[in-house]
């Protein structure tokens, strides 16, 4: 039996719909509101499994319910009920798994109960073969995340990981998610897109950020009631996409904020962000996890998706890696490794051109294997960069060149 609460501020159409849903055999009314404020509040004690919810009402619309309905309780089923037909495309861009037109007729209303309890069904036999496939599966794929990286948010091994499944994504360059129970993402829209790679830069350390963030940095240039109601249709596409994956509840809302849990998230630029921090707070980080690092460093962070919110935190990580080269070939040439000191720092100047630094080390790395040409190639390109800047060699650049002169 099927728990429905019935939305309408026309107590003769509750009064229809109720008798037409109590025919079916199938239903049971557990709530019947004449306003969505009142249903929210409902909301409380009850979570039934579908909701009717006529559109065109005072107040708060049944668009606005459904996507408040949804922060709440993200697999609620919504059929819509409206007098009007020209609703139908939004009511779809709700996920709303129906749409009733007034008069509502009995034979439409069954073939809706029909395909609710049929999907129902289908979605039950899913789920206990999934059950199955990851209890075949979990031992194997909690080692495979575990073992996979030195990831910052996920070192504490395999009590972190509950379920399994967990997802390896790419964040430099393109956008690309693998997950390990051998499934594919399938994104519904561009936005689910971006809002996934949005949550998942967040700062671990906030945990959750405001919806309004969200509304500002993906939705701009809409307005705000428009552009929430688009926030919520991306947060359900997310979740379900996820949740197919196996990656169930991995999106949470309180207090009107987003959480996202990466405890099953495998993200290479978790592992530079982990070497960065570790690094900035002088902690001690081996030479082969610095080299291992930079390798994943293959392009700019998202450099192939057209999100302009990322730009900031890029060029942050920009220098974070900069730094990390340079640092990696003082380390090289310090142990008498000149070669890859070289390396790192003729790294450093693809990275960053205009970086004197960057030719400084290089310059050090090739005087130390008594390669007196390459140091003064070397300072050669240096002068040539900086002069498009309509400036010389610092003075220490210059005495590192002298020393090759004398």
């Amino acid at each position: 039996m099927l728990q429905a609460y019935l939305v309408d501020d026309e107590p003769h159409a509750l009064n229809m719909l109720e008798m037409f849903l109590k025919r079916t055999g199938a239903v049971q009314i557990v709530g019947r509101w004449m306003n969505g404020f009142e249903a929210l509040k409902a909301l409380d004690d009850v979570r039934p499994d579908i909701w009717f919810v006529d559109i065109e009402m005072p107040g708060m619309s049944g668009l606005e319910l459904a996507a408040n309905i949804h922060e709440i309780d993200p697999e609620a089923i919504i059929v819509f009920v409206t007098a009007y037909d020209q609703y139908a495309v939004a009511a779809f861009e709700h996920e709303a798994l129906d749409y009733l037109l007034k008069p509502i007729e009995m034979g439409r209303l069954s073939r809706t109960i029909d395909r609710i309890l049929r999907e129902r069904e289908r979605e039950q036999e899913k789920q206990e073969q999934m059950q199955k496939k990851q209890e075949e599966e979990a031992r194997g794929l909690i080692q495979s995340c575990v073992n996979s990286s030195d990831n910052a948010v996920n070192r504490q091994g395999s009590d972190v990981i509950d379920g399994g499944s967990c997802l390896f994504v790419q964040m430099f360059g393109k956008l690309r998610v693998t997950p390990t129970n051998g499934g594919s993402v399938m994104w519904r829209t561009a936005k689910e897109k971006e809002l996934f790679a949005y949550l998942l830069l967040q700062d671990p350390d906030a945990h959750a950020v405001h919806r309004d963030r969200i509304v500002e940095h993906l939705w701009p240039d809409e307005r705000y009631e428009k552009a929430k109601i688009y926030m919520h249709t991306c947060v359900s596409l997310l979740r379900k996409n996820l949740k197919k994956l196996g990656m169930e509840q991995m999106i949470s809302y309180r207090n009107e904020h987003y959480i996202m849990d990466k405890k099953r998230i495998r993200a290479d630029v978790y592992d530079v962000l982990d070497v960065v921090h570790r690094m900035q707070r002088e902690e001690h980080v081996p030479l082969e996890q610095m080299e291992r690092t930079l390798y994943m460093y293959q392009d700019e962070l998202l450099a192939q998706e057209d999100y302009p919110w990322v730009h900031e935190l890029g060029q942050r990580l920009e220098r974070s890696v900069l730094e990390l080269m340079l640092k990696l070939s003082e380390m090289q040439l310090a142990r008498g490794n000149g070669k890859k000191a070289i390396e790192a720092a003729e790294r450093a100047m693809v990275h960053s051109p205009y970086e004197e630094e960057a030719y400084r080390c290089a310059m050090q790395a090739y005087l130390s294997l008594g390669k007196h040409d390459q140091v003064l190639r070397i300072y050669r390109d240096l002068e040539a960069r900086l002069q498009e800047l309509h400036i010389g060699p610092s003075i220490v650049s210059r005495r590192l060149y002298e020393q090759i002169q004398m």
